[in-house]
């Protein structure tokens, strides 16, 4: 395969990834106001134990498991996108050789 061949597969990976990467940011950032969001709403509800219905308690569990699958979405995606990075890396260092 040419030189100029494998830059540009480097390069569209690299633009894929760092595509990746805007995304994964985008999106945690509007994940993050959430959870904010969310923090407070569970605190004011923290401090008026009266108005944990079993509903409410019952939804609490629900958003948690939520936010707690979205987490393992963000690293799973971090891993992805760190996977690539380091495959990019070991194939530029072995073309070096």
């Amino acid at each position: 395969m040419s030189e100029s061949t494998t830059l540009r597969e480097f390069e569209a990976k690299r633009a894929g990834l760092a595509s990746e990467s805007l995304e994964l940011c985008d999106g945690f950032n509007k994940f993050s106001d959430e959870c904010s969001f969310l923090c407070d709403a569970f605190a004011a509800v923290a401090r008026d134990p009266a108005c944990i219905t079993p509903e409410t308690s019952e939804g609490i569990w629900y958003v948690c498991y939520k936010l707690k699958m979205q987490i393992r979405s963000y690293r799973d995606q971090i891993d992805e996108i760190h996977n690539g990075l380091r495959a990019l890396k070991v194939n530029l260092n072995s073309e070096d050789d």
